[in-house]
């Protein structure tokens, strides 16, 4: 396999169908561009040449595994271009220690991303994602920031706002992918898509999990051997907490889930709510709401682990 490190722009091809062939090409030979102006520059004249080109966007942070692998597999089975973005971005992040920690391990990303077909990475730094000239915005999330996971991380959304904001506009994909594990997130990205003018396609994939069911993480690599086993006792709460609705009030099931997950040993509930899968209020009977979703975070060998299932 090869890629190109060089921030200089690939060759354009002035056909659709020959740009369609090169796509396959890509698959051992992926672009990395660091520089905000020559991603740009270069996806523009793509379009300029073929007009019925689509450019699926996979926006991470790294640490990449196979829930991320499953968005990239989604992107190139939708779009014609796939680009994914590695930022490690400091906005998102409430303690400068968690920031820190995050695992950075950039070649095996590489390698992923080229086994499942990306075609451009695009790993910018700082200053090329936030110049001096950008002013940090507040975007209007219709509250959807402040609740759930938001209350636990203030101003972690209109971080992941600010940057989503930024790579829309470099990439100007027609579509983006992310995965349900961070469902909340999903649904303020949406919101994000409304408030601007040129948005792309939101596209949400389901999550993938580790065989005994834990959900997959860049955190999980800081779980022993053992705590990664013995973290599959979130998902079968979940899941049977989902089972429990059906002949169980709901308050009763979340509570039940609860007791459940309290009772393994050093594990510690942040939160598990059922909630309008859209609005993201809690609700307490399965008619509140035309859909309803159980998120939860739980911390286990120090390590926040989100997952989340839909009820209905």
């Amino acid at each position: 396999m090869f890629y190109n490190c060089k921030d200089t722009a690939v060759p354009n091809y002035n056909n659709h169908a020959v740009l369609l062939f090169f796509k396959y090409f890509y698959r051992i030979y992926m672009h990395i561009i660091k520089t905000a102006n020559v991603l740009s520059d270069y996806l523009t004249s793509i379009r300029r040449d073929n007009p019925k080109v689509t450019i699926g966007f996979v926006p991470t942070m790294g640490a990449l595994h196979e829930g991320h692998a499953s968005l990239v597999t989604e992107s190139t089975s939708k779009s014609d271009i796939t680009v994914c973005s590695i930022f490690v971005n400091p906005t998102q992040f409430g303690e400068a220690a968690d920031l820190d920690n995050y695992p950075k391990p950039i070649e095996k990303d590489i390698e992923l991303l080229m086994d499942n077909g990306c075609d451009i990475l695009f790993l910018p730094d700082y200053n090329q994602v936030y110049p001096t000239s950008y002013v940090q915005q507040k975007f209007n999330l219709n509250d959807l920031d402040l609740k759930i996971e938001g209350a636990s991380r203030p101003g972690h959304f209109q971080g992941v706002c600010n940057v989503l904001f930024r790579f829309f506009h470099i990439v100007k994909p027609d579509f983006a992918f992310f995965g349900q594990k961070d469902y909340q997130q999903s649904i303020v990205v949406k919101r994000l898509a409304e408030l601007m003018d040129s948005a792309p396609e939101i596209v949400v994939v389901p999550i993938k999990r580790e065989p005994h069911g834990l959900a997959m993480s860049s955190r999980n690599v800081r779980l022993s051997e053992k705590g990664k086993m013995n973290a599959a006792f979130i998902y079968k709460a979940i899941t049977q907490l989902k089972e429990d609705t059906e002949d169980m009030a709901l308050t009763d099931a979340v509570q039940k889930a609860k007791q459940f997950i309290s009772a393994q040993k050093g594990a510690r509930i942040d939160y598990l709510l059922a909630v309008d899968a859209s609005t993201l209020n809690e609700v307490s009977h399965l008619e509140e709401a035309d859909s309803i979703a159980v998120v939860t975070v739980v911390e286990y060998e120090g390590v926040r682990l989100l997952d989340n299932i839909i009820l209905k």
